[in-house]
């Protein structure tokens, strides 16, 4: 009976990938367009012309621009949710877990550059204030708010070793998410009239903001 089903169900599970395949091509089409147009103007046409496919068979895999939208903004913030879980558990002080999580999501970033600008055009402007992760605040994906848990939690553990300075742990997770956020979108703007600071500088910014001061030290 086994080999009976065999063959079927190796056929299922081509179609299940080949599904999964073009779906996955449609988002990168989409992310692509959306991040050179933005959401607005960013057309169901166009994505359909990068991605290969028809406009009807675009609504085989999604409901509709909204749904479209949703998904492309959940699957890069699941990627990175993993990015940032593998790093809050490797075996280093708490402060050097955000400082490992500064370089990982800069290099997720740019890897994709489609998907930060697509971000840029959801905040309307070149800065984006707020958290990176913000955007993922949708009924769609809870991605923003595991963050900051996996973050606070980061944080407590440094206040509990002696590392990292007092505050409520959100709030600093916050913060240093906002200076994480603006760190990766001034820099890599075009024409940016802000300037931008290096990696190293960075480092050193976030951990004078966020390590407990020695005794003597304001």
């Amino acid at each position: 009976m086994n080999e009976t089903l065999a063959p079927t169900d190796r056929r299922a599970e081509r179609r299940a990938a080949r599904r999964a395949e073009n779906r996955g091509e449609i988002l990168d089409a989409a992310e692509k367009v959306f991040g050179e147009d933005g959401i607005r103007d960013g057309s169901l046409r166009r994505i359909a012309t990068e991605s290969g496919f028809s406009t009807a068979a675009i609504y085989l895999f999604f409901d509709n621009k909204q749904d479209l939208v949703a998904e492309t903004l959940t699957r890069r913030a699941d990627e990175l949710m993993v990015a940032l879980s593998s790093d809050a558990a490797l075996d280093l002080a708490p402060i050097d877990k955000l400082h490992e999580i500064i370089d990982t999501t800069v290099a997720f970033f740019a890897e994709r550059p489609h998907f930060r600008d697509l971000l840029r055009h959801i905040r309307g402007g070149e800065t984006i204030t707020g958290p990176v992760l913000a955007e993922f605040d949708t009924d769609a994906s809870p991605g923003f708010d595991d963050a900051m848990v996996l973050l606070a939690s980061i944080v407590a553990d440094g206040q509990e070793a002696g590392e990292i300075r007092a505050g409520d742990p959100r709030a600093l997770a916050h913060l240093y998410s906002v200076l994480l956020n603006e760190f990766i979108l001034l820099g890599m703007a075009k024409g940016s009239r802000t300037g931008s600071l290096t990696s190293s500088q960075f480092h050193g910014l976030v951990d004078g903001a966020l390590r407990l001061p020695s005794k003597g030290e304001i």
